[in-house]
């Protein structure tokens, strides 16, 4: 396990958007659905998360816009220059810098300074279920946070022990995982596909993915959507995957981009519904014939790219 694997799934997604993709914070406040200011907030936590706690009096969010190329170029030349006044700061970015490393992309040069830099406060360890997703929170943010005002971050990860343990990995002796703290919504792990499920199929003769749809009632009557999938080709270039709702005749509905890439180990995880979406998405999803797991290359997309997963819905039938 690496240390990215210990981050919470919204900061990490954000990391790797803007290092593998080269995503802006307002391309992703567009493509998450959420305020520009809580994606530089998921990024500055991320951060810390894995450079561990900086000495005092060291701005970790402007040196993390800088880091992630956020910032133009007069700005970053004045960030740089505060990063070579203060060992405090050279260290902490010293150590973020070779943390983004592992996501490759382009990372400005650490400058060095006359005044040796002392070591940065290293990580706090961060306890991990052995039945439970693997992901922390920065010291200075919730463990999980809402995406789109509608999806927490426990939720997917519930489904993905559900799913992934019992239906993608061959685990005779697995127990059920732990349902989220009181505060988030719950959900209970069965090893058989209930009624809330949709079963994911492949689209296409030589794809291996499959997948589940799981809907999930939470607090208040409200219904959320949690996915997971494997065997899903990961993302090129500036693809990441959308979820839309399809039926003959209809106009498509776009529910959302998954938060987090899919890389070389195929896993795709994401939720809804986005914030806006809550009351007509139970309408939706009884209405609506087909669930896609598409590939798409602009966060404007009004019509369905390339399928990767489908399923039917209980409105086909109708």
């Amino acid at each position: 396990m690496t240390p990215l694997d210990t981050l919470a799934p919204d900061q990490r997604a954000v990391l790797e958007l803007v290092m593998r993709q080269g995503r802006s914070y307002g391309e992703l406040s567009e493509l998450l659905a959420i305020p520009e200011r809580d994606v530089r907030a998921r990024a500055d936590a991320g951060l810390r998360a894995l450079a561990g706690d900086p000495a005092a009096d060291v701005d970790t969010g402007r040196i993390a816009d800088w880091l992630l190329g956020q910032q133009p170029d007069d700005e970053a030349e004045r960030t740089r220059a505060a990063v070579a006044r203060s060992a405090g700061a050279r260290a902490w970015a010293s150590a973020a810098a070779e943390r983004l490393g592992e996501l490759g992309g382009t990372i400005p040069e650490v400058p060095a300074g006359d005044e040796p830099p002392p070591p940065p406060v290293a990580p706090r360890p961060r306890p991990l279920r052995d039945d439970a997703p693997r992901r922390a929170a920065a010291p200075a943010a919730p463990r999980s946070s809402r995406l789109g005002g509608a999806i927490l971050i426990g939720i997917v990860a519930v489904l993905v022990a559900a799913t992934l343990l019992y239906l993608f990995v061959i685990r005779d002796d697995a127990e059920e995982p732990a349902a989220p703290a009181a505060a988030q919504p719950t959900a209970t792990a069965t090893p058989e596909a209930s009624a809330n499920d949709i079963v994911l199929q492949a689209v296409g003769e030589n794809s291996q993915a499959a997948g589940l749809m799981r809907l999930i009632q939470v607090e208040g009557g409200g219904v959320q959507f949690a996915i997971a999938a494997q065997n899903v080709p990961p993302n090129q270039g500036r693809e990441v995957y959308a979820v839309w709702l399809t039926r003959d005749g209809g106009k498509p509905r776009r529910l959302g981009f998954a938060q987090a890439q899919v890389g070389e180990e195929g896993i795709l995880t994401t939720g809804g519904p986005q914030k806006g979406d809550e009351d007509e998405f139970p309408q939706w999803f009884a209405t609506y014939d087909k669930v896609l797991i598409t590939r798409e290359t602009k966060a404007s997309a009004t019509k369905p790219g390339p399928a990767v997963l489908e399923g039917t819905l209980p409105g086909a039938a109708g």
